[in-house]
């Protein structure tokens, strides 16, 4: 198991950027990971991913020192023990709402005795072998990044008993989909979003946890986001990326 470079980051009191990877290209994963990005999030919950091939974009980040963290779409355990053994650096899940949904969740990423995780050596995460069994474990349950998305205002009135459960790491904040339940969809960067999002950052940050969430689109927006508290900063989305670093060129010339 490779050292988990953004956890060391983010335990060091740095901020970190990465963006959502989802368009299930090793070659697209490889460039964002060679260009600079911290981390990428792989999306298994709204990218066509392979769960079997996940090893390949594990490689394609960690050769430039980009970790690969995997968003399951559910708290599956079968998933998130294939996830870790093909090497992921992290975990992230969303549809969370309660302290026992985040206490399961940690316990499932964790090995014994700090949780439940199904061990065997013999994997890309392990080294393939059991040469290292005796200290494998406890490094993973060290190295291994675990994050949570809150993205339902009952997660939301959940905070101070999420925030109290050992082992979790980030909490990030879906604000697209908290802008669905307080009525206005897509308004990501509305005043009384902001400031219940603001609030949960102070929270998280004072419970010891890294506040993570949005997705902006700009350097003012992440400038934005880095004042309000977020340290982990998801910049936009690979195919976004991709999409306007064409559009955004081309309009501009076809419009001279």
């Amino acid at each position: 198991m490779k050292n988990n470079f953004v956890k060391e980051k983010i335990a060091k009191g740095s901020t970190v950027i990465g963006t959502w990877n989802t368009l299930a290209s090793t070659l697209v994963s490889e460039v964002m990971a060679h260009a600079g990005f911290d981390f990428l999030i792989i999306d298994l919950e709204h990218g066509p991913f392979v769960l079997s091939d996940l090893n390949r974009y594990v490689n394609s980040c960690e050769q430039h020192d980009c970790s690969p963290i995997v968003r399951i779409p559910a708290k599956k355990s079968w998933m998130i023990q294939q996830a870790l053994d093909q090497g992921a650096h992290g975990i992230i899940i969303p549809d969370i709402k309660t302290a026992d949904d985040v206490s399961d969740f940690v316990e499932t990423v964790k090995f014994y005795p700090e949780g439940k995780r199904g061990f065997t050596p013999f994997t890309k995460a392990g080294g393939f072998t059991n040469i290292n069994v005796k200290t494998y474990p406890q490094k993973a349950n060290d190295m291994t990044l675990t994050g949570i998305i809150i993205e339902s205002m009952a997660a939301f009135n959940n905070l101070d008993s999420i925030l109290e459960i050992e082992g979790l790491d980030i909490i990030y904040f879906g604000a697209y989909d908290l802008s669905m339940e307080m009525g206005s969809p897509g308004e990501v960067f509305s005043k009384k979003l902001i400031e219940m999002i603001s609030f949960g950052i102070k929270q998280t940050t004072e419970a010891g946890k890294c506040p993570g969430g949005f997705v902006p689109q700009s350097v003012e927006r992440i400038k934005f986001v880095i004042d309000l508290g977020i340290r982990f900063v998801t910049y936009n989305v690979d195919s976004a990326i991709l999409f306007h670093g064409i559009d955004d060129v081309l309009r501009e010339i076809r419009d001279d």
